[in-house]
């Protein structure tokens, strides 16, 4: 009975013992996950932008794009008034032709009535021209679809003055550029004519001046008023003949191109659309709640949840 109790005591203590030192491991364990790991970064704070020189420079990228698509904004409203204006320019009715040349270039785009007579004496050709008007082959006109040819301008000396300009008279096929071959469209003495003011067209960039030489090729490749004037010993003014000035069997006129160009609609939506997807990146990058650092600190936040 003794010796019973005896083991009883002894077994006891040895579980207590074997207890105490479960215990013991179990803290020491806890205590190495309170200690804070060394990191290569700072733990960013949630809610907060980490880093303002890195985010401040990125953030120029979305402000940009806002400021230019409202800057577009600006851009369309001064594009509508100058279509409205072209619009009222193009349709009012022609006027008598000024005296001097500012005055005439004043009028670019508006119509002006002269009388006078053709000098086919000194006849240009600017070219390779396509015709721009719809109405081909009728009212006895010339029949010309897409057919490449050129423009006639021919020196135009005034009744009233003895001044002269340069008048285009419309597109020609090319067959029919030589004068010769539509004798029937030189029409002789006066006539009077509606022409719309023009002014010097600029050369493109990828021509150089050797490569548009009229006097090597025979015909202009763009309105070069002053040097035409010049050849033709005519005032550097230059009109287009409208369509309705158009002689039977001659140059189809009403050449003249009066479009602007109006796409600001979609400039804004691109610059708007660039400035919301990058700024949300942005946002995404730099003003993201940070991935907790340590399993402990996020079960301290959420216990301070």
């Amino acid at each position: 009975m003794q010796s019973s109790a005896k083991y009883t005591m002894f077994a006891v203590k040895n579980i207590y013992s074997s207890l105490r030192q479960q215990l013991r491991s179990f803290r020491t364990a806890c205590k190495c996950h309170d200690k804070q790991v060394p990191r290569s970064s700072p733990i960013r704070p949630i809610g907060r932008i980490s880093n303002w020189g890195q985010a401040g420079f990125m953030l120029i990228i979305p402000v940009t794009s806002f400021c230019l698509g409202t800057w577009q904004i600006k851009r369309r409203e001064q594009k509508l008034e100058m279509i409205k204006l072209l619009e009222e320019k193009t349709t009012a009715p022609p006027v008598p032709l000024p005296q001097t040349r500012k005055e005439v270039e004043e009028l670019e785009y508006r119509k002006v009535k002269v009388r006078g007579r053709f000098d086919y004496s000194k006849e240009m050709v600017i070219g390779p021209r396509h015709n721009i008007i719809a109405k081909l082959g009728t009212e006895g006109n010339m029949q010309a679809t897409s057919t490449i040819g050129g423009y006639i301008v021919v020196p135009f000396i005034l009744s009233d003055s003895n001044r002269t300009i340069l008048v285009n008279r419309g597109y020609v096929p090319k067959r029919l550029i030589p004068a010769e071959k539509r004798p029937e469209g030189q029409i002789e003495g006066e006539i009077e004519l509606v022409g719309v003011v023009r002014k010097n067209e600029q050369r493109n960039v990828f021509m150089s001046k050797s490569a548009t030489d009229p006097t090597k090729y025979g015909y202009w490749m763009y309105r070069d008023i002053d040097l035409m004037a010049e050849i033709a010993n005519t005032e550097p003014i230059f009109i287009d003949a409208v369509y309705e000035s158009t002689i039977p069997g001659g140059p189809i006129g009403g050449q003249t191109k009066v479009q602007l160009r109006n796409e600001h609609l979609s400039y804004i939506f691109t610059w708007y659309t660039l400035s919301f997807l990058t700024f949300w990146m942005w946002k995404k990058t730099y003003y993201n709640k940070a991935i907790p650092d340590r399993a402990m600190d996020y079960i301290s936040r959420m216990k301070a949840k």
